[in-house]
């Protein structure tokens, strides 16, 4: 089955993106050596995890595209969460290094070919504002991409603290500046991974999706004609855009008589109100069953049963 147009421009704009990420990767490695910038060498192993990101990220998006198997009945969405981890932790340890790296640079400064450095971190510079350019739009689509586009951002701030810098030290012979640079763009990007790890596992541990409340879920289910409870309710996510729910509706007789249009009915509610598209459902005509993660949750009757409950006690 041919891929969707979206994922076939998205994997054709991550082949781009690999290629010129490894060409920036060469220049500024060459450039690093030749000039004696360790900040341009540093920079250069810094666009190599873009390179090995993106390319992660590549192979994650063609294995989520497989269909699901009798093995991996979801399919391999998760691949996304995983690579996403990587990509997090991995930068977290490039901001170690950059940090150290940079106090080392304040404690013993060297001097360096600061022309030859600004043309070639220029040159760095206009190639990751390219493939940002080519990744952007997809960023809210897909952690892994957004973790990736991330690497790249990161890597681009860091080209402009190394132009910055280099311009700065070319006129006034400050070479303190590079390291000051540095120590403060290696914050910004610790910042963007710790989110994007938060982010991950949080999915990984099966967390409600950000953004959908679970009494909202409950409420708007527990609205629906013939519907009196919602209980054993869990909401999670396969990726950042596969959202999934299973839940347990208790409803009245009449329900039953047309269990049809009862879990269309919930279907379209959890479609258009909270964008989760992959939802498993049960009927009952019973009340929670005993079952400890149904029992550690709270299911109050609406108030409706609740009044009828409390006239037929009276």
């Amino acid at each position: 089955m041919p891929l969707p147009d979206h994922e076939q421009s998205l994997r054709r704009r991550l082949w781009l993106a690999v290629g010129l990420t490894a060409l920036i990767f060469l220049a500024e490695l060459i450039g690093g050596w030749w000039t004696g910038s360790l900040a341009l060498l540093s920079d250069a192993f810094h666009v190599l995890t873009d390179a090995l990101s993106l390319v992660l990220t590549l192979a994650a998006v063609h294995l989520a595209m497989r269909p699901p198997s009798d093995r991996h009945t979801f399919g391999l969405h998760r691949l996304e969460i995983f690579a996403a981890t990587f990509n997090a932790g991995s930068l977290l340890v490039i901001c170690v290094w950059l940090a150290w790296e940079a106090v080392q640079r304040l404690l013993h400064p060297i001097t360096i070919r600061t022309k030859e450095m600004l043309l070639i971190a220029f040159i760095g510079l206009v190639a990751n504002a390219i493939v940002i350019g080519l990744l952007h739009g997809y960023m809210r689509h897909s952690l892994n991409v957004k973790s990736a586009v991330l690497h790249v951002i990161g890597d681009t701030a860091s080209s402009v603290g190394v132009v910055v810098a280099g311009a700065v030290m070319a006129i006034t012979n400050w070479f303190w500046v590079d390291p000051v640079l540095s120590l403060a763009i290696t914050a910004v990007i610790a910042k963007h991974a710790l989110w994007v790890a938060w982010e991950a596992a949080h999915i990984l541990m099966e967390g409600v999706p950000y953004g959908v409340d679970t009494q909202s879920v409950r409420d708007a289910l527990t609205a629906l004609p013939h519907v009196r409870q919602v209980h054993d309710l869990h909401i999670w996510s396969l990726c950042s855009s596969c959202r999934c729910l299973s839940a347990h509706l208790v409803v009245d007789a009449k329900g039953l008589q047309d269990p049809s249009a009862v879990l269309q009915s919930a279907q379209e509610v959890l479609r258009h109100q909270f964008h989760i598209h992959h939802a498993t459902l049960q009927l009952e005509a019973e009340e929670c069953s005993e079952h400890y993660l149904c029992e550690n949750h709270c299911h109050p009757l609406p108030p409706s049963v609740n009044r009828q409950e409390s006239a037929k006690t009276n």
